[in-house]
């Protein structure tokens, strides 16, 4: 399970990775300590004209029918396109991707939970999502947001967790998105192309990341270090 992620390069950073020159907020705001039912960035092209932008998004939504109790955050990738939570989502194209310099995980290690920070080697991570959301609209329907996919680990993340983000190299977030790429050819790209284990780092941080109240660079460093 992905619950908290941090989201603070420069909005470039974002934009290159996709091969992207987009609409944006007029700011945007840096964070290293991104928890659900808060609202990070958000890449889609989801408009009217299906152009590329940036917006922020609620992490997380309300099901509405029969599931009025219940706010999910992920979805797991097995069950998009089956489950009665997200399979209209999944049918109408609406992927987004939710850019982001790592996550964090809480492995028991010696009996204790400790906060890892998991980012890639060599770039941003482009982590895939669905949304029930509407592109540029003031009064979002009731529940709306995004939740973010993911799957089972394999090799050394093993360590950190049992379940991780998909994560997707830039050429392929852009494919993602494309609202021309099918819900087949969707699932396809999930399974096949998200970047395998060796593709990350990670190391021990600090307990004050736990806090959702605190942010700054300090959170992502090793402890080892400090």
């Amino acid at each position: 399970m992905c619950g908290r992620i941090a989201q603070y390069s420069q909005f470039e950073v974002w934009e290159n990775g996709l091969g992207w020159r987009c609409a944006r907020p007029a700011a945007v705001f840096p964070s290293y300590n991104v928890t659900p039912n808060h609202s990070p960035l958000v890449l889609h092209r989801l408009g009217e004209e299906e152009a590329p932008s940036a917006e922020y998004v609620r992490w997380g939504w309300r099901p509405s029918g029969p599931y009025p109790a219940c706010f999910v955050i992920n979805a797991r990738f097995d069950r998009v396109a089956k489950s009665e939570y997200y399979k209209l989502l999944w049918r109408r194209r609406r992927r987004v991707i939710v850019p982001a310099d790592g996550w964090y995980e809480w492995p028991m290690i010696q009996g204790i939970k400790r906060p890892q920070y998991i980012s890639r080697k060599d770039g941003p991570c482009f982590l895939a999502a669905l949304a029930y959301w509407e592109s540029g609209v003031a009064v979002q329907p009731e529940g709306a947001g995004f939740v973010l996919i993911t799957d089972d680990v394999k090799g050394g993340l093993t360590d950190v967790h049992d379940s991780r983000p998909v994560v997707l190299s830039g050429v392929d977030a852009a494919a993602w998105v494309d609202p021309a790429l099918t819900p087949r050819g969707a699932s396809v790209l999930m399974h096949l192309h998200c970047l395998p284990a060796e593709a990350f780092q990670w190391w021990e941080v600090g307990m004050a990341v736990g806090n959702v109240l605190n942010q700054g660079k300090e959170l992502i460093r090793s402890v080892a270090t400090a």
